[in-house]
């Protein structure tokens, strides 16, 4: 059962498995995040993979994804897609998954319409390594602590609804 706080105004949810390296770089954020406290309407939770998204959201209008995505840029770089950029990208890139996030993302809203008026933000990091390994690379470490600190500052400022722009690099 999901933790999220009803009226919450922002769902974070990292993606990922920890125990596969740098593929845990969602759950790394999601951690950080909540050990230096979430803003008020801000609820953060883990998934293996965007399917988990189902049981995790509890009406918010704002789901930001945070995964590991490989579009052959160096490790650690973080790659930050806004709600129209993310249903652009083909729906076989970055993933390491036989469904990508994007396929995915539009099952769960055909599954759950409700999920359709969601708008959706991803950081996703360049993976170093994706092997089982319990632990992230050293330039996977630095990317969690980039985005922690951007998904904290921006939700803390209450510009949740500013586009993150064109595709961007935050690394």
């Amino acid at each position: 059962m999901s933790q999220a706080a009803a009226g919450s105004t922002v769902l974070v949810v990292g993606l990922g498995n920890p125990l596969m390296a740098d593929d845990g770089f969602g759950e790394a954020v999601v951690d950080a995040l909540r050990r230096r406290g979430l803003p008020r309407g801000v609820s953060a939770e883990t998934a293996p993979d965007v399917f988990g998204l189902w049981s995790l959201w509890q009406g918010e209008a704002r789901v930001w994804l945070v995964d590991a995505v490989a579009l052959d840029e160096p490790p650690g770089t973080v790659h930050l897609f806004d709600h129209d950029e993310i249903f652009e990208l083909s729906s076989g890139a970055g993933s390491a998954h036989h469904l990508s996030l994007v396929s995915s993302l539009q099952w769960l809203m055909h599954a759950h319409p409700g999920l359709r008026s969601v708008r959706y933000r991803l950081w996703g990091a360049e993976p170093a390594t994706v092997s089982a390994r319990p632990r992230l690379s050293e330039s996977v470490t630095v990317a969690v602590a980039a985005v922690a600190t951007e998904i904290q500052n921006l939700a803390a400022s209450r510009t949740v609804d500013v586009a993150g722009g064109p595709h961007r690099v935050v690394s």
